[in-house]
């Protein structure tokens, strides 16, 4: 697919000054359109024009077919779609560094002697870079918003009225020079089509997404402004009165103090030199979610990626973050997908399968025969399939990182609060994440966990259960198949069988041992809570019981110790 390093690292950048639903539709667009479109999409295509086969031998006459047919590939078409849909955010995230580069530039001229007459001083950045969205930058963030809807809706309607939904597995052409009304035949129409509706399916994701972003960013705002008016509205208890001089509080205070040791010590050089290494770091490491890994994956392995199954480094990335947030059985489960189905599936079942298609053989020369016949016995390939198994069982887990992340995110800026307001009493406090960001799974996010590994429980059946009814288990040598344009029942043998059948077999062994973690892990969790619940309960035998005395019994045992004390002074 080429290399989409510079683009994810870019937008990988727009994370840390994004919505929370933007950053769920950066996962989007990472996750289920580049990697799916590279790792999947791309090798079902391949060359797809000399798989186009038309039942004459006339010279040039495949070639007009196929251009009139698609005039643009599907693949090419993906990836201008996704290239047009971010650019809009590239335009955002352009604005958004020119304010942080222009609100340091003022710290900068703060810091320095004479600084303090400056009338302006930072509004969309705060001292660590972080980015507050509003005033323009909000007006920024919706525009992009509404052309990211308005090219997303052209993407999907512009491939209707191309192609359509459904890739059609025979096409009529009577274009010049074919001599008569010939019929082409697809190579694998049905795994196609099933590309075909789930890229449209996320692009429907993505535009749902952004609307929703659009509408939570507009009222949020109506919600502050109108916030904003009920403070200013004129009553007897808060009567109009003319502005007067703002007399410095406490705070600005020592604001005031702290600027002027830093002049002190840095003698106006340094602080200059600090503000471009804060820029710089900023530039460097910002974001949510890091690229380190996609960053080793596109230096040096450009070769590598184009032989095996493309780009796997954002979600090796994104997965390698959940491990200091699972369980032990968890970490055992990710290290099982990396090592056992990633890397196997990478290095070595791509090159067993290849282009399967062009070396199945079948005892005829009827054309469009094979290629009907090959769709019939594998709607989908095996390697196709295994992509989207490990893409769709990693999903939960993802949505669990993204649960952990905003409970991290919510309660650090509850100890920022906490720090900033020490002598108030605060009613929260921090309950799942410590200062060095380790979570604790209790509580809601305990319930998600469950949730993720029941969820991964149910698709890692489905695919298992998918896989014996789409093929079996074995890879048999020898298809029949009497499909239309194939002049009788033909026989089709396929390449490496035995070898075919030895990674199945594997695939199914590995997929049998993650339901099986899974399973461990929740039966592990719910025993650990349940543990947990008795550690907390006081047991029987250390409650007091005193017995209960009515007022009869009361007055009985006064009345003898007042009989027993008399007998003893007597």
């Amino acid at each position: 697919m080429g290399d989409w390093g510079f683009l994810s690292t870019l937008l990988d950048k727009v994370q840390s000054h994004s919505t929370v639903i933007g950053k769920i539709w950066m996962s989007v667009l990472f996750l289920f359109r580049i990697m799916v479109l590279g790792a999947g999409a791309e090798s079902v295509w391949g060359d797809e024009q000399s798989g186009f086969l038309c039942n004459t031998q006339q010279p040039g006459c495949e070639n007009v077919c196929y251009d009139w047919t698609f005039p643009i590939s599907h693949i090419r078409f993906w990836v201008l779609q996704i290239i047009f849909v971010s650019t809009p955010t590239l335009v955002y995230l352009g604005h958004a560094m020119h304010v942080i580069h222009k609100e340091n530039k003022m710290r900068e001229q703060l810091a320095s002697p004479g600084g303090t007459r400056l009338l302006k001083v930072p509004k969309y950045t705060d001292e660590k870079g972080k980015v507050k969205i509003k005033g323009n930058l909000l007006g920024s963030y919706l525009t992009q918003l509404v052309f990211k809807i308005i090219i997303e809706g052209a993407f999907i309607l512009g491939q209707y009225y191309l192609y359509g939904f459904v890739m059609v597995p025979m096409f009529p052409c009577s274009k010049k020079p074919c001599p008569f009304t010939v019929e082409c035949y697809m190579s694998r129409p049905t795994e196609k089509t099933i590309f075909i509706i789930f890229m449209l399916v996320v692009a429907c994701v993505s535009l749902v997404l952004n609307f929703i972003e659009m509408f939570y960013l507009l009222c949020t705002r109506v919600r502050c402004g109108s916030r904003r008016r009920t403070h200013k509205v004129t009553s007897p208890e808060n009567p109009a009165s003319l502005l007067g001089p703002r007399w410095p509080t406490t705070e600005d205070s020592l604001k005031q103090n702290k600027l002027n040791m830093e002049m002190e010590s840095s003698h106006s050089v340094g602080g200059s030199l600090d503000g471009a290494k804060d820029e710089k770091r900023l530039l460097s490491d910002e974001g949510v979610f890091s690229t380190d890994l996609q960053i080793k994956a596109t230096n040096g392995n450009s070769e590598y990626q184009s032989e095996t199954m493309g780009e796997w480094g954002f979600l090796s990335s994104l997965l390698d973050k959940v491990q200091s947030h699972s369980s032990v059985i968890g970490k055992v489960w990710l290290s099982v997908l990396f090592i056992f189905r990633i890397m196997i599936l990478g290095a070595g079942a791509d090159k067993v399968w290849g282009d399967e298609q062009s070396n199945m053989i079948c005892n005829t020369k009827q054309p469009g025969c094979k290629n009907v016949c090959y769709d019939h016995a594998f709607p989908i390939s095996h390697i196709r399939f295994w992509v989207l198994q490990i893409i769709f069982v990693s999903t939960p887990t993802l949505i669990y990182l993204g649960h952990v992340m905003h409970v991290i995110h919510k309660e650090n800026k509850l100890r920022e609060y906490m720090q900033k307001h020490s002598g108030s009493t605060v009613v929260k406090s921090p309950k799942y994440s410590d200062d060095k960001g380790h979570i604790q799974i209790k509580g809601n996010l305990l319930g998600t966990y469950m949730t993720s590994i029941f969820f991964r429980i149910l698709l890692e059946i489905a695919f298992i259960v998918g896989q014996y009814y789409l093929y079996g288990f074995i890879m048999e040598p020898l298809v029949v198949c009497s499909r239309v344009p194939c002049p009788f029942t033909v026989e089709c043998y396929m390449s490496r069988p035995t070898e075919k059948t030895i990674f199945i077999l594997f695939m199914l062994v590995v997929s049998c041992i993650s339901l099986f973690l899974n399973v461990v892990e929740i039966f592990y969790l719910l025993c650990s809570r349940s543990s947990r619940r008795k550690s907390k309960t006081v047991p029987a035998s250390a409650i007091a019981i005193y017995p209960r005395l009515n007022g009869d019994s009361q007055m009985k045992n006064e009345k003898l110790s007042l009989h027993d004390a008399s007998h003893s002074t007597a």
